[in-house]
């Protein structure tokens, strides 16, 4: 069979990730990119484990700082990943001065926002306690409460 003949569904299914986590391990910046981008792409059409796993594996050996936070959700701001997602929210929740990172922030918002509304209740409670347990000031934790109960409607 070739290449011509499949469905991307098929494809993204039939891809090996093997090439993405040495791209992972590199210092390039580029290759991490484009392999955080591939493993996002794969996640999003297939919600393969086994890329969902190696983005998660990244995240927690590499994102440690707001710069290296940002730059993950950059790469991998259309995989939709709910679990992925709030990942990060976890990690910002433990940060006081996210309110500063005000482009990544809303972003961030916007993009979650859209996973939102395909959760269930319980996932938006876990949401929710993440938000009302950060160490953020009111105006932050409304900003987002606000957009969540936007979204479920």
């Amino acid at each position: 069979m070739k290449i011509e003949d499949l469905s991307i569904e098929e494809i993204y299914q039939k891809a090996n990730i093997q090439s993405n986590l040495i791209d992972l391990q590199s210092k390039n910046k580029d290759r991490i990119n484009s392999a955080l981008n591939t493993l996002a792409s794969i996640t999003k059409n297939t919600n393969r484990r086994d890329a969902l796993y190696a983005l998660y594996g990244y995240y927690a050996i590499e994102a440690k700082s707001m710069d290296e936070i940002e730059f993950f959700f950059r790469a991998t701001m259309y995989s939709y990943s709910f679990e992925l997602y709030k990942l990060i929210l976890i990690d910002l929740s433990k940060n006081k001065n996210v309110y500063r990172q005000k482009k990544f922030i809303h972003d961030f918002l916007y993009t979650f926002s859209a996973i939102i509304i395909n959760c269930n209740e319980t996932e938006i409670n876990e949401v929710k306690a993440i938000i009302q347990n950060s160490v953020w000031g009111e105006k932050l934790k409304n900003k987002f409460f606000i957009k969540i109960e936007i979204e479920e409607f």
